[in-house]
């Protein structure tokens, strides 16, 4: 009778050991994958896309990205290859990630509740909302680049519609998760998301549309761009400049060249740990908390053949928009995490229970594997596209015939000089615009 006692407690333990080796390998995986992020973060920022590039392959070879990171590993591919001049590579980038995009997300919204019972890490990355945007907006660059300006038109159209469709999919991922959860121990809900524009793409749109003629586009693309902006000064908190400060990208004879400037870097994802206990009851959930990059650039000038010529404009703050829409799907997040420790905690206390009714003895070795499984199968999910910028500074100006000497200079709050890059730009009689591109991301 004793060792039939022992016999069904070892095969219990042995069940919460098994079941805690397996969450604890999904772990080990996804820390190699943070800190492989962290790694091509870094050298993003330092301006080293060959060295980006040969991270990339390296990881690739370790399968550090699996195919369930197939979004990520676009989306650095994406960046990386378009800030080396490879726009082709990028494009083709970018095109697989934002079709991944769409078959995850798709996926996620038919998730059953066996999804609550899973390491995040463990699932699909669909994206965050705001990555899915952004990437049309260097996919409409990358066309600029290659002077194809209805393919541009196209990707920011692209931008403005998903921007207007936020608030319906961040609540649709809500609906469904809250028809899965049996448990009724959560409301679901999201957040508002207050943004509807994005000022890059109207921006971009405006200058597009005066170039190729359609002045009465390019007009109702400066309007929107005017809303935008006063959108996206609400959320710093800060004064609007005047759009009309920005006419000038209506007229098309009035410039010949595009100067954009990225700085800083997107926001960076930890991991926030809540742990409840009593005396017979243990609880942990983990989620992922979203902190902003402080950039240390506070403004980009512009000189022509050493002359001071005129500043950027900040046109889009990505930053800024990525931390309000991550704060509108974070409901969710929570809802996830809270209900899947609670399945965790009730689905190990009945194995424990179970154990103790037979040997005290064991129940209490029961009860470590039980806490260690709690613990090695929470982690939040911090994957993100580590080297999307974090502002982009904009504007347009007149160059002559001949070669010219564009020089970007990013200063600092007191006016020194960051950071500056030279450029040689050719203008021709037939010249109709071309694009200077710049990024520092500190």
């Amino acid at each position: 009778m004793q060792n039939g006692i022992f016999y069904r407690s070892i095969k219990h333990i042995r069940l919460l050991a098994v079941i805690g080796f397996v969450f604890t390998s999904f772990g080990c995986h996804s820390y190699m994958l943070d800190d492989a992020q962290y790694d091509l973060r870094d050298s993003f920022s330092e301006g080293n896309y060959e060295r980006s590039q040969s991270l990339l392959t390296k990881f690739d070879e370790k399968k550090l990205y699996r195919s369930k990171d197939a979004v990520l590993w676009n989306l650095e591919n994406g960046m990386v290859y378009r800030f080396a001049g490879q726009y082709d590579s990028s494009t083709a980038f970018l095109n697989r990630a934002e079709i991944e995009i769409e078959n995850n997300y798709t996926k996620s919204i038919s998730r059953g509740f066996a999804a609550f019972l899973s390491n995040d890490n463990k699932l699909a990355y669909d994206g965050e909302p705001y990555e899915n945007i952004y990437l049309n907006a260097f996919k409409a660059l990358n066309f600029v680049h290659q002077k194809d300006w209805e393919g541009a038109l196209v990707e920011t159209r692209r931008m403005s519609f998903k921007m207007e469709q936020l608030d319906i999919r961040i609540k649709g991922l809500a609906d469904a998760f809250s028809k899965a959860d049996t448990t009724g121990k959560t409301e679901w809900s999201s957040g508002k998301i207050n943004i509807q524009n994005s000022a890059f793409s109207h921006y971009l749109s405006s200058i597009l549309y005066a170039k190729t003629g359609r002045y009465d586009n390019a007009r109702i693309e400066f309007e929107k761009l005017g809303v935008a902006l006063n959108e996206q000064a609400k959320l710093g908190n800060y004064e609007p400049f005047n759009v009309n400060e920005l006419d000038q990208i209506r007229w098309p004879d009035s410039y010949n060249v595009l100067i954009t400037g990225f700085t800083g870097q997107s926001p960076i994802k930890y991991q926030e740990d809540i742990r409840l206990w009593s005396d017979d009851f243990y609880l942990k959930f983990s989620f992922p908390v979203v902190e902003l990059y402080n950039t240390q650039v506070s403004g980009v000038r512009v000189l022509v053949d050493g002359t001071v010529h005129s500043n950027l404009h900040l046109i889009e703050e990505m930053d800024l928009v990525s931390e309000h829409v991550y704060s509108a799907k974070q409901p969710v997040i929570y809802s996830r995490a809270l209900v899947r420790s609670l399945v965790k905690a009730g689905g190990s206390k009945l194995v424990t229970n179970a154990i103790k009714e037979e040997s005290e003895s064991l129940g209490l070795l029961a009860s470590v594997a039980s806490l260690i499984f709690k613990e090695a199968s929470e982690k939040a999910d911090l994957r993100g596209w580590q080297t999307l910028p974090g502002q982009a500074w904009m504007n347009v100006i007149q160059l002559p015939v001949g070669t010219n000497k564009v020089t970007l200079e990013y200063l600092s709050n007191t006016g020194r000089v960051l950071y500056s890059e030279e450029y040689e730009v050719d203008i021709s009689t037939n010249t109709q615009l071309e694009l200077i591109e710049s990024i520092y991301s500190k």
